[in-house]
């Protein structure tokens, strides 16, 4: 049975959940990680994002969802910055945290299967790393987001669009 390691860039993830969902969408994070592993063998989810800044109204309920993230068994959150530039914030770390797990992880061959939950082309050479030592990788995300490089480059590419969303909604609120 193949071993996975999920890879999620949560802005990513959360981008598309509010373009194709809606803001108030709240999703079932523990069903979502079944439908990813799909009856195999789960090494780990490992969640990356960066949290809000105090100043932000939503901070709070972000940290809230972090820590909710947190106390889920098999997921590891793992957290970059946020950089002001002029009036906004950029983040910081995240990608390469990403990039450094899978290579990390596949060196030690403890996984078969990466699934990257993401549509940043820029992980379309890490993949190919990957590909490269023996592992296989999936990529999914939502089709707005999805990179052609990245899609392509992966072993296969599955659009976060055709999952059945109402079965992945959360119950009640984190």
């Amino acid at each position: 049975m193949d071993r996975i390691a999920i890879f999620m860039d949560g802005s990513n993830l959360y981008k598309g959940l509010v373009s194709t969902l809606g803001p108030d969408y709240r999703l079932d994070f523990v069903r979502f990680i079944e439908s990813l592993v799909a009856g195999r063998k789960l090494l780990r989810a490992y969640y990356y994002n960066a949290p809000l800044p105090s100043e932000d109204p939503a901070s709070k309920a972000h940290q809230s969802f972090l820590n909710y993230l947190k106390r889920v068994p098999y997921v590891a959150v793992r957290l970059g910055r946020l950089e002001r530039r002029g009036d906004t914030f950029v983040e910081k770390g995240v990608d390469i945290q990403i990039a450094v797990d899978m290579l990390r992880l596949a060196y030690a061959r403890a996984y078969d299967v990466a699934v990257l939950v993401s549509g940043d082309g820029d992980f379309a050479e890490v993949v190919r790393v990957v590909q490269d030592m023996g592992m296989q990788v999936e990529n999914t995300t939502f089709q707005a987001l999805s990179s052609y490089r990245l899609a392509q480059q992966a072993d296969r590419f599955y659009p976060l669009d055709d999952f059945s969303w109402e079965d992945l909604r959360a119950k009640t609120s984190e």
